[in-house]
């Protein structure tokens, strides 16, 4: 089954970009591989050993800073894609679920942190000539600034392939209500999408 690009990364499952090993085994494979990714409810494998789609496997994933490896017991193929595959946990153990929302939590959090210091540093490079807020957050600043400069460097084009929207990871619709909401709007004569 081939996935395409939209599908790959219109996920409503959040994921943890992840570089571990991880070895899976049917009673005809035994194969290893690397994770590039994981969600609470599957991860991302690239292996030169081949898989189908509805392959069911066992997993044991080696988790960064674990001694122990965590054991799927049930996890179905999903989809491949060149050496690429995903899978989706099926049947794990209590200890591997909860050390499974552990790193996942922990990952989301410290994406956010990652963010929040990225726009907190963006902020305090460049000068903002957006009228403040008295109530704004440095959050609310942060974002502001991004989004304008990220329109700016888009030519104030916020739809498409090359768009601002895309640039930015999100919706043109969701976009536009960040716009909105922070007050953001174009200050020459021009379509905006």
């Amino acid at each position: 089954m081939v996935v395409n690009e939209k599908a790959w990364t219109g996920r409503c499952v959040p994921r943890i970009p992840l570089q571990a090993s991880v070895s899976y085994l049917t009673p005809e494979l035994l194969g290893k591989g690397l994770v590039i990714d994981v969600s609470r409810e599957g991860l991302r494998i690239e292996s030169q050993d081949p898989v189908h789609v509805g392959m069911r496997l066992a997993l044991v994933l080696y988790l960064s800073n674990d001694h122990e490896p965590v054991m799927i017991e049930d996890a179905t193929v999903q989809w491949t894609l060149g050496t690429h595959f995903g899978v989706k946990f099926v049947k794990r153990s209590t200890n591997a679920e909860a050390r499974l929302t552990n790193f996942f939590w922990t990952g989301i959090q410290e994406k956010c942190d990652s963010l929040v210091n990225l726009m907190t540093e963006a902020v305090k490079a460049s000068p903002l000539t957006e009228s403040r807020d008295a109530q704004a957050t440095p959050l609310e600043d942060a974002q502001r600034d991004l989004i304008r400069r990220t329109l700016e460097a888009c030519r104030w084009v916020i739809g498409g392939a090359s768009g601002a929207a895309k640039k930015l990871g999100m919706k043109r619709t969701s976009l536009h209500y960040r716009m909105k909401k922070l007050g953001i709007t174009r200050t020459t004569r021009g379509s905006d999408n």
